[in-house]
């Protein structure tokens, strides 16, 4: 590690141990005194040091007029300072439960915003680190919902960093903000990766009372053809009235109640049978079959419905047993 990169390290480490002391997790905060931090910006630098050139030019020549302008402009300069951190204060902000994403997708966290009394809060920019940033309005409403996105790479329960909210209300020569910690956490799915099953390796979502898989059984209907299919199965009465190549379909009706079980997917790595098996949730879940989902340490009897997909997702996002599993 560089100096530079050990310096910014253990500034790093001390100011969040210093904001966690000052600001603590919190599910809902109200601004004020306590937790605004102000600082002059860029352009606010430069219009100070405008003013005090023009106020030096004033001296220099003697001039009423250049002394009134550097007297306005520094009496702006400094109201601004009250105007900005009103803005922000009696601002309380309230988290709200995340959707859950699947991996790969962005996380939506919610946020919301109510004022106090009639109190307007104008321009604020709501973001997290490294993220684009959402703007809101606190003007007629009393209160607002504001989403903030954030990557979600990985499965599992991503928790949200500090939030940063800011104003530079009303000429941007001030920045008022204020960094809390909500408490924000989503729950983010596997990334469904279609994939046969073993011992149910053509199965398909038909939608249907039972579950359809291919098979010689049942005559289905026909589709196009693709190079690799058999010639037995072309319907070549339909080729001779001019409708084209097609082939023909048929399936065999199978039980309409599967187990998804991790030892249905061997060879794969933990996080590929994880992904498989979220694939095979949304399919059974889609085609209205009953499922159930056997992970190392996990069981969830059969069913299906919303609340049953939800709770078997949940349970691939979250589980955690790596360590001690055979393949």
């Amino acid at each position: 590690m560089t100096p530079v990169a050990a310096v910014n390290h253990w500034f790093s480490q001390r100011m969040q141990r210093w904001l966690a002391a000052r600001l603590p997790a919190v599910t809902q905060i109200r601004l004020d005194r306590r937790n605004i931090f102000i600082l002059p910006t860029g352009p606010g630098l430069l219009f100070l040091a405008a003013s005090t050139l023009i106020f030096i030019t004033a001296i220099n020549y003697i001039l009423s007029m250049a002394f009134g302008l550097a007297f306005l402009m520094i009496s702006v300069f400094l109201l601004s300072i009250l105007y900005t951190f009103r803005n922000l204060q009696q601002l309380s902000l309230r988290r709200l439960p995340a959707e859950p994403v699947f991996a790969g997708q962005e996380a939506a966290f919610m946020v919301l915003l109510q004022r106090e009394g009639k109190r307007a809060h104008e321009m604020l920019e709501l973001g997290f680190p490294g993220q684009r940033v959402s703007l809101a309005n606190l003007l007629d409403d009393v209160e607002v919902r504001v989403p903030l996105y954030l990557p979600a790479p990985q499965r599992g329960l991503l928790k949200a960093p500090r939030l940063r909210v800011q104003t530079r209300f009303p000429l941007g020569l001030w920045r008022a903000w204020s960094i809390v910690d909500l408490s924000m956490q989503c729950i983010v799915f596997p990334a469904p990766v279609p994939g046969p099953l073993s011992g149910r390796a053509n199965a398909t979502a038909s939608g249907q009372s039972e579950a359809s898989v291919a098979g010689t059984e049942d005559f289905q209907g026909l589709r196009s053809y693709q190079p690799g299919d058999s010639l037995k199965q072309v319907a070549w009465k339909s080729f001779a009235r001019g409708q084209g190549l097609q082939v023909k379909q048929f399936v065999d009706q199978a039980d309409d109640r599967l187990m998804l079980d991790w030892a249905m997917l061997p060879g794969l790595e933990p996080e590929e049978r994880l992904s498989r098996l979220c694939h095979w949730v949304l399919e059974l879940e889609r085609s209205g079959v009953d499922y159930g989902l056997r992970l190392p340490g996990v069981e969830i009897d059969m069913g299906r419905g919303a609340e049953h997909r939800l709770r078997a997702l949940t349970a691939l996002a979250l589980w955690n047993g790596h360590k001690g599993v055979s393949s």
